[in-house]
């Protein structure tokens, strides 16, 4: 929840869910050279970029949160955002969407009017209850004067993930709390997570994840002596990471002036915390950031401020650099005096694993000019190892200006899901976008000095699991087996057709069939078969075409990644990974969610895929 130039968020809920207008309206494309500082962390030449944007479109839901989409386990799309605005009429509520894909979702009833049987009070529609008896709103306390912040709590829900092993709903609460702690006109921050184990109906917000390192206490003059207080550990962006196994929250800190202080009203600084997927957001499972190591814990533990690797090679700040509240004057005089550093460039980054350039694209705040009144050009970062966070500077997009509060990636294949994208991706805006409040507009990134592939044309591969089976056509019909690992039936020899895009056609050598799903939203359900097809004339369907991950590691006590050797393949319709297990002939190849622990019949193992030359 940002809120600019100090405007209070109750005098511009208008303007936030203001329907987009900027259908159809025309941007020019234009490739862009890049500039570019090479990440420590690349081994390759200095890579070279290209960016070409196209139409924009209108987002008819625009609203105070980037949207989060997600897809259920019977293949049902949704996408959510949120709003928790401060006055005591104010709407504060926890949306869904749902259809096909983003395209064509419309507002979910059924969940957006779901009452808790067991407490009329606690709803999706009316939030205030929830926020004021969470973990942190039991904590909180209200303001001095209530007219401005009539809550103790504002709390909205930021970034879903469906539990594989029981369906249950996961997500980050952002919390904006204790309103008006020096008598100013701000509040404090932290994250939590919340679960709803009846598909969204009712949630249960269970523990803070991610807490400032500083006080969050009303008038705490001794943690804060100065002119200055930081607000906290807020808007976060979360990616649902299959390369790593790793959740990553990309969130904000600001340094605020108490009430007389001079300069900027205040600066903000970029951050980053992980938690392994497997241990599904578990307070004691989160690590922030520092120093160059993931060593401190989500509640309470130092934080780096991150910056693009042109401007420090480290990619964050030194610890001396870093906030601290015993530092005396207001911000503009301690910017002036070189005791604070100015806001991030990676201010409340939005990040996607890139199939195409083989890196993680980062979309931060746009740094706009005059006071974040004028507009300005799109930026685009990039960093091919988030245990080193090394980012570097992609380029602009010149003829497509903005200055989004909130902005995601999805991508362009099946329009439905935000964690993997390909060369062409959407880019989506929710406030104060190019001309609108609500809209999104393709981006393209070429680059030079690309990663090789690592499969080559014209060559035949054995897909082989981790749990020893192999990915075999039948006979004659379309219907997909596996076979063991030594294995030499033809039907098990497959060709991987590079789409140019990202993304691969997988074709039996045999048959000529293409390894595929189908594209309703009943082909998107965990455990479902996938069969050997042809192509389309026109080319093969999104359900035919896989995003090739590889699989690294990431020591929590070392921070680079080390590949392991082996792939997931995730199918670009459903996001689902292919599965090969010793089951039964015809079940034991699936599409399942990503995993990789051990559930129930489940071994992470089918998912890890060994391709060898035939």
């Amino acid at each position: 929840m940002i809120h600019r130039s100090g405007t209070p968020r109750v005098q511009r809920r208008g303007l936030a869910f203001a329907a987009a207008t900027a259908a159809g309206m025309t941007a020019a494309a234009l490739a862009i050279p890049a500039a570019h500082a090479q990440s420590p962390s690349a081994a390759s030449a200095p890579r070279s970029y290209s960016i070409t944007s196209g139409t924009v479109h209108g987002y008819p839901y625009p609203d105070d949160t980037p949207a989060s989409s997600f897809i259920d386990a019977d293949g049902t799309f949704y996408t959510q955002q949120s709003h928790s605005l401060y006055g005591p009429a104010g709407s504060r509520t926890w949306r869904f969407y749902t259809g096909t894909n983003f395209d064509d979702a419309k507002p979910d009833q059924e969940l957006n009017k779901a009452v808790n049987p067991d407490n009329p009070l606690d709803r999706n529609g009316d939030t205030t209850w929830r926020c004021n008896n969470s973990p942190t709103g039991l904590e909180a306390t209200y303001a001095p004067n209530r007219n401005g912040y009539s809550q103790k709590n504002f709390c909205d829900l930021v970034g879903v993930w469906v539990d594989p092993d029981t369906g249950d709903w996961y997500g980050i609460v952002h919390n904006e709390f204790t309103p008006q702690p020096f008598g100013d006109g701000l509040h404090y921050d932290s994250l939590d997570y919340a679960v709803s184990t009846d598909q969204g109906h009712t949630w249960t917000i269970k523990d803070h994840i991610i807490t400032s390192p500083h006080s969050t206490e009303r008038g705490d003059t001794a943690g804060y002596p100065g002119k200055t207080y930081d607000y906290g550990d807020g808007d976060p962006r979360l990616l649902v990471d299959f390369h790593s196994g790793y959740f990553y929250v990309y969130y904000g800190s600001r340094v605020v002036n108490k009430p007389g202080g001079t300069g900027p009203y205040r600066v903000g600084y970029a951050h980053v915390a992980r938690a392994p997927i497997a241990k599904k957001m578990a307070p004691d499972s989160w690590h922030k950031f520092y120093d160059g190591a993931w060593d401190q814990p989500g509640v309470g533990g130092l934080e780096s401020d991150l910056v693009p690797v042109d401007q420090n090679p480290n990619g964050y700040l030194a610890p001396s650099q870093e906030y601290d509240p015993q530092n005396p004057g207001s911000t503009g005089q301690q910017l002036a005096a070189g005791t604070m550093q100015p806001k991030s460039p990676l201010f409340l980054t939005n990040v996607a694993w890139d199939a195409y350039l083989q890196e993680y694209i980062g979309e931060p705040e746009q740094p706009a000019v005059n006071g974040g009144q004028t507009r300005g050009p799109l930026p685009l970062y990039a960093t091919d190892d988030l245990g080193t966070q090394q980012w570097h500077r992609v380029g602009t997009v010149d003829n497509y200006e903005e200055k989004a509060w909130y902005r995601w990636m999805v991508d362009s294949g099946a329009a439905s899901w935000q964690g993997v994208v390909g060369k062409t991706f959407r880019s989506y805006c929710s406030i104060s976008c190019s001309s609108s409040d609500g809209e999104w507009v393709n981006l393209t990134i070429d680059s030079s000095n690309r990663p090789k592939a690592p499969v080559q044309p014209g060559t035949d591969y054995r897909i082989t699991s981790g749990s020893g089976r192999t990915l075999a056509q039948s006979g004659s019909s379309d219907q997909l087996m596996t076979v063991g690992a030594t294995a030499h039936t033809p039907r098990a020899a497959w060709r991987f057709t590079d789409n140019g895009d990202g993304s691969y056609t997988i074709v039996n050598a045999s048959s000529g069939e293409a390894l595929g799903v189908g594209t309703t939203p009943a082909d998107r359900a965990w455990e479902t078969q996938p069969t050997a097809a042809a192509i389309p004339t026109d080319g093969p369907s999104v359900g035919q075409q896989w995003f090739l991950e590889a699989e690294v590691t990431t020591p929590v006590s070392q921070g680079a990644t080390q590949p392991t050797g082996s792939y997931r393949l995730v199918n670009r319709y459903s996001g689902l990974v292919l599965s090969l297990s010793p089951g039964a002939q015809g079940r034991s190849v699936a599409t399942t969610p990503y995993r990789d622990w051990a559930s129930g019949t489940h071994n992470p193992a089918d998912q890890s895929l060994g391709l060898t030359r035939w």
